[in-house]
C-alpha cells in the first residue's frame, strides 16, 4: 500500500561538487525538514513533512541522488516513499466498527502528494553558472 513518487532536476554548474552538495542540503533542509543523511552522493531523508498536505496519516522517506554525466551537468533524481502510519490504520479499524466519519483521514493518504514541496527545494538550488539563474 506504499505509495511512490519521483522529482527531477538538472543543474548546469561549474561549481565543484562539495558546493552543489552543500546547496541541495541546504535547500532540502529549509523546504522538507526532517531527517537528512548524506551517504556518498545520496541523501537520505525520513520524515521531510514540512508544509506537506495530509502528512499526518503517513510516513515519509527520500532518496535524492546526483549523478554527473556529463562535465558541468549534475542530475538529481528523487524518489519519495509514502507509507499509512499507525493513526491511518486506527481511523480505518475504528472507522470500520463504529464511527464512520474516521474514514476521511484515510482519504487523505490517497490525496496527499508531496512531489511539491521536493520539487521546490530541488527547484530553489542556485549555483553559479546555472543558465536558469542567468549567472
Amino acid at each position: 500500500m506504499n505509495r511512490q513518487f519521483t522529482v527531477y532536476r538538472r543543474l548546469h554548474t561549474t561549481e565543484p561538487p562539495n558546493v552543489v552538495y552543500d546547496a541541495i542540503e541546504e535547500s532540502l533542509r529549509l523546504t522538507v525538514g526532517g531527517a537528512i543523511e548524506r551517504r556518498g552522493n545520496t541523501f537520505f531523508i525520513t520524515n521531510g513533512t514540512k508544509n506537506v498536505n495530509f502528512a499526518f496519516v503517513a510516513e515519509f522517506t527520500a532518496e535524492i541522488s546526483l549523478t554527473q554525466p556529463a562535465p558541468d551537468i549534475v542530475d538529481v533524481q528523487g524518489t519519495i516513499t509514502i507509507r499509512p502510519n499507525t493513526f491511518f490504520w486506527v481511523s480505518l479499524v475504528i472507522g470500520f466498527f463504529c464511527l464512520w466519519f474516521l474514514w476521511v483521514f484515510n482519504v487523505f493518504y490517497f490525496v496527499m502528494d508531496p512531489r511539491m514541496n521536493y520539487q521546490t527545494a530541488l527547484d530553489r538550488v542556485q549555483l553559479k553558472g546555472d543558465p536558469a539563474y542567468g549567472a
